[in-house]
């Protein structure tokens, strides 16, 4: 008897975190599927390429516009399937977004202006300057914690600098239909922005077909796994991942405001941003008052935990966890840490198999706890008090992570020479996560949090072909470094190079002088 193979592609199914409901399901992406979608990609990277900055920008109003507009039927959509409160996906999902492309509506043509160098002495006569050309294809693979903005301003980026894109997001939180609808019902430009809606396994079609570049957010496993992926054709990446981002808090700060930024920064969005305040370092001398004050105010937010269903989504503070698995990972590391002798001031535990978990502080935590160390992504921070500045600063840069920081003290010079030695992509002074609120703030990190810039100015050169140009006359000069080569010139270029690098009117008159006979020598003894 023979046996029936089931060729048809794997099934999507998309939960309401809160509830457990069943949202819908979709089938994946094939192979077929994919040729198509670069097939239109590639004819719609021929029209961007050709259209000007502007043009470009006029066809993106159409999608600020009909955000502006729809921005709570949007954020509700969003809420439903990661399961953050609906406060967090207006200000955090929509609200920069928009203002990334309104920043470039006023700045992208001059930051994609063709750009002057200077020329040497030596090249006298020539010009020289740098374009910046679009790539083609970019593929931007998103994440679940913010499906919209994490996959969106990269688009924006993107498209501004003349590219067509293809979105890849989580099969947690695909927000499946929503793009779609924002582009039908805004009248933007077809073919420009297709989603690819796939699990992990098939998202590797994608690459396959060997993008211009991938733009990635997410774990530094994923990441990792993508880059070799992308190494065998040499398709560029950009890795925005983890992180464990540290806050230092020094005795002279405003108690009352440092303890609702750290609390903001620590549970905004449940704790799952990659930004997320997950260790503060709080100086020996307002230590214990700074914990009991936070400790206080935590009680006073309105969380799925102690609010199931509130009356007005509004008025919610923190939301719920959106993943199973992640969840699991954060009740590893306080089991650990329990284990180890730490203490937590409150929260700690979900109740039953509730995705809502309670903001949680943990204290007493040493250097080399999971907690402490590797990234928690959850509504759970560590608290750890220090004594010097130089302490603060080795605590600090104690994680295999560098994507963002804040210092908080009211000497704004110490501050900063804290913030220049954190090693970190981003630092927030006196405030939290306030560097992404400035759409001309480029956006990224270094050590396991990986590499590139999006966002500012880099974020259109991240997506460009920075090209050279040096002009030159069609006249009949030959140039002196040109073939034949002989021991006279030799001599004289080898006078060149003693003087040219020096600074002064006699090493300039000399230069000039020795650049006359070499271009004497050239045409009088050229091939």
């Amino acid at each position: 008897m023979s046996q029936v193979i089931n060729t048809s592609p794997p099934i999507v199914e998309v939960y309401n975190p809160r509830t457990g409901e069943l949202l819908y399901s979709f089938s994946e992406i094939t192979e077929q599927d994919v040729d198509k979608m670069y097939e239109t990609a590639q004819k719609a990277f021929e029209k961007i390429s050709a259209m000007t900055v502007r043009e470009r920008l006029e066809e993106l109003d159409k999608i600020k516009q009909y955000l502006i507009k729809n921005r709570e039927e949007i954020a509700k959509f969003i809420t439903k399937e990661t399961g953050k409160c609906l406060t967090d996906a207006l200000i955090l999902e929509l609200f920069p977004s928009v203002d990334q492309i309104d920043y470039y509506q006023k700045y992208a043509e001059k930051i994609l202006k063709d750009q002057k160098v200077p020329t040497p002495l030596l090249l006298m006569g020539k010009k020289s300057k740098i374009v910046y050309e679009p790539l083609g294809v970019i593929l931007i693979i998103s994440p679940w914690n913010y499906p919209f903005h994490l996959s969106f301003v990269p688009f924006v980026c993107a498209f501004v600098a003349g590219n067509s894109a293809i979105i890849k997001p989580s099969r947690f939180t695909p927000l499946k239909g929503l793009y779609e609808k924002i582009i039908e019902e805004s009248g933007f430009m077809k073919g420009a922005l297709q989603i690819a809606y796939a699990s992990r396994k098939t998202a590797n079609l994608l690459i396959e077909k060997r993008p211009a570049k991938i733009h990635f957010t997410g774990s530094v496993e994923v990441g990792r796994t993508i880059m070799r992926q992308a190494s065998q054709y040499l398709i560029p990446v950009e890795l925005e991942l983890g992180g464990k981002d540290p806050m230092i808090v020094f005795e002279d700060v405003n108690l009352e405001r440092t303890v609702n930024g750290a609390i903001w920064g620590s549970f905004t969005n449940c704790g799952q941003t990659c930004t997320s305040v997950e260790r503060i370092f709080v100086h020996e001398k307002i230590y214990d008052e700074f914990v009991k004050l936070m400790v206080e105010k935590i009680k006073k937010l309105r969380t799925l935990a102690n609010t199931p269903n509130p009356s007005d989504e509004a008025e919610l503070d923190v939301g719920c966890m959106t993943a199973d698995f992640q969840i699991e990972e954060i009740e590893s590391q306080i089991k650990e840490a329990k284990e180890r002798g730490c203490e937590i001031l409150c929260g700690g535990a979900r109740e039953g198999k509730s995705h809502a978990f309670p903001p949680t502080i943990v204290t007493k935590v040493g250097r080399d706890y999971r907690i402490q160390y590797h990234e928690t992504f959850g509504p759970v921070v560590t608290v750890t008090p220090f004594k010097t500045e130089e302490e603060a600063i080795k605590m600090a840069n104690d994680s295999p992570y560098g994507l963002s920081a804040s210092v908080w003290s009211a000497d704004l010079k110490r501050a900063e020479r804290v913030a220049r030695k954190i090693v970190t992509g981003n630092v927030s002074i006196n405030n939290v996560l306030a560097t992404q609120a400035n759409s001309a703030l480029p956006f990224g990190g270094i050590k396991d949090s990986g590499f590139g810039r999006y966002r500012g100015a880099q974020g259109l050169y991240a997506f460009s072909n920075i090209k050279s140009i040096l002009i030159d006359r069609q006249w009949g000069r030959l140039e002196a470094y040109w073939y034949p080569y002989s021991r006279q010139k030799f001599n004289l270029f080898s006078g060149v190079f003693e003087c040219v690098f020096r600074r002064g009117l006699l090493s300039l008159l000399k230069t000039a002088w020795l650049g006359l006979k070499l271009e004497v020598l050239s045409w009088k003894h050229r091939l």
